[in-house]
């Protein structure tokens, strides 16, 4: 089984109501159908200032994102994978007021672009984001099929 730890900065706590248990079985369903192994993964919701500062860090990059994976290799057998994902839960209430969503579901939507990430999916040329976009379209309506987002209204 997955070990899925989730850590919100002290700064998120005020907006950040996550159904940590649907978001764990998002996790795992895509890791199920994706075929691949898991042992330990951390989600970590920050502010923009916070991922900014990891943006520019880890990526030479002095931006706000909405999400950063990180594979962490080397000390695990090629089959396992352990990683981070670093969200901005502030950005994800951003973007979600921008597209007329709840921000429940940007924020998952985050988390699925992370997990890809993680798993060995990238968007660096136009055929592997499409590739992507479309896995975390499928995803994403697995996800909200059962997402107490869609079913609580």
């Amino acid at each position: 089984m997955t070990k899925i730890n989730i850590y919100n900065n002290s700064r998120q706590r005020r907006i950040l109501k996550i159904d940590a248990k649907h978001l764990k079985k998002t996790i795992r369903t895509i890791l199920q159908k994706e075929r691949k192994t898991l042992r330990t993964m951390n989600l970590v919701f920050v502010d923009n200032e916070e991922i900014r500062k990891i943006n520019r860090r880890f990526l030479g990059k002095n931006t706000i994102t909405d999400v950063i994976a990180f594979p962490l290799k080397g000390k695990i057998p090629p089959d396992d994978i352990d990683g981070e994902i670093i969200i901005s839960a502030q950005e994800s209430v951003r973007q979600s007021r921008q597209r007329h969503i709840p921000f429940e579901q940007e924020l998952l939507l985050y988390c699925i672009h992370g997990v890809l990430h993680l798993i060995g999916y990238d968007d660096t040329t136009e055929q592997k984001r499409l590739k992507m976009q479309s896995k975390q379209s499928y995803y994403l309506k697995l996800a909200l099929r059962d997402s107490p987002i869609v079913n609580s209204k």
